[in-house]
């Protein structure tokens, strides 16, 4: 475990999944957690997860895509809890379609909260560090989808290899200040953004998934909060500018022998997982267009 005592960390997207594992993780280590989220029951239950570690925590409603409100919970962050150290830049959706079916709204929202988000995050985060001169750590999360790509997820892909690139100019620019900014390339993790390709436990997906991968297991958010944990510590004070890819092995693992063959209960499995994703989604949906100033 890596010592974070007395810091503060901005993690976006806290309220479930990946940023959820992040903010227990950093919590565990000693940090006081700013849950930034639109999905304000989620935040609070991860608030509620935080307070039982301990530690202090604030969640503030804020959608990722608007400028305005980033600044506001970077601020509130600093009001609230006295600093801000760590920030990761977490949030994310995936809106999967073919080429001759995507939908300009599907295009631009994963623009919006994957790259532009990622960006006005780091902006914010950036510049209070700079202000209160204590330095920082900036952590990005991408995707193994930056690495490759496939039909249906090709746009997906774009916004994270951007988030990718654009971590290596930030690192350079912001060495100067004392922060250090990194990449994580998240493989398949068993969270409900993933669970079209995570599968469920015990279910056909999550064999076939566990079966290809060296270390034949799903992801969990628990995996990604460690990384963040070394990279915002300070065993992670020379390591800016990288991309850590963190997927079992799966990168190398080839495509399935199956591929695009499903079988009857992997079809059944998928129509159930997409069905739950369904009510997800469109209930996002209404908090990403909901974008007041």
């Amino acid at each position: 475990m890596g010592d974070l005592s007395g810091k503060v960390a901005f993690v976006t997207g806290a309220g479930s999944g990946i940023g959820q594992g992040i903010a227990e993780r950093l919590a565990r280590d000693g940090a006081d957690i700013c849950i930034a989220d639109f999905d304000e029951e989620g935040a609070e239950r991860t608030v509620d997860l935080v307070g039982q570690l301990g530690r202090r925590a604030v969640a503030v409603k804020t959608n990722v895509a608007v400028s305005v409100q980033l600044e506001a919970a970077v601020e509130a962050c600093h009001q609230q809890l006295g600093r801000l150290d760590i920030a990761v830049a977490n949030a994310g959706i995936g809106r999967g379609a073919p080429l001759l079916e995507m939908t300009t709204k599907d295009w631009q929202d994963q623009l919006d909260v994957n790259l532009t988000g990622v960006f006005l995050t780091a902006q914010a985060c950036a510049r209070k560090m700079v202000e209160l001169d204590n330095g920082g750590r900036l952590v990005c999360i991408s995707s193994l989808a930056a690495e490759s790509t496939g039909a249906g997820i090709w746009s997906y892909s774009a916004t994270k290899a951007g988030v990718r690139i654009m971590v290596r100019g930030w690192a350079q620019e912001l060495g100067a200040h004392g922060i250090t900014v990194n990449a994580i390339g998240p493989g398949v993790i068993d969270t409900p953004l993933a669970a079209g390709l995570a599968g469920e436990e015990g279910g056909t997906i999550r064999g076939n998934l566990e079966s290809r991968t060296p270390a034949r297991r799903a992801g969990r958010p628990a995996d990604i909060g460690g990384l963040v944990s070394f990279m915002a510590g300070p065993d992670g004070e020379f390591m800016s500018g990288s991309y850590v890819i963190m997927d079992g092995g799966l990168r190398d693992a080839g495509s399935p022998a199956n591929a695009g063959k499903a079988d009857d209960a992997t079809t059944a499995e998928l129509m159930k997982i997409m069905q739950s994703g369904q009510s997800r989604r469109e209930r996002h949906q209404a908090l990403l267009d909901d974008r007041d100033e």
